[in-house]
């Protein structure tokens, strides 16, 4: 049985040519935009410079 996650895999692959290496390449990409993004966020909280009411972080 396949579930959304199966799905989403199938998806990206797909969309990487059927190739895993670029599949692979392409998430990982992503999860360094994402650890990026959250250590700027952690950099901003530690700063007074994250207002989580209004989502601002500035």
């Amino acid at each position: 049985m396949r579930n959304r996650l199966d799905w989403q895999i199938e998806q990206i692959v797909a969309e990487s040519g059927d190739s895993m290496h670029d599949a692979l390449r392409a998430l990982m990409q992503v999860n360094e935009r994402l650890e990026a993004e959250l250590e700027r966020m952690r950099a901003a909280l530690a700063c007074g410079g994250l207002r989580l009411e209004g989502q601002s972080l500035h």
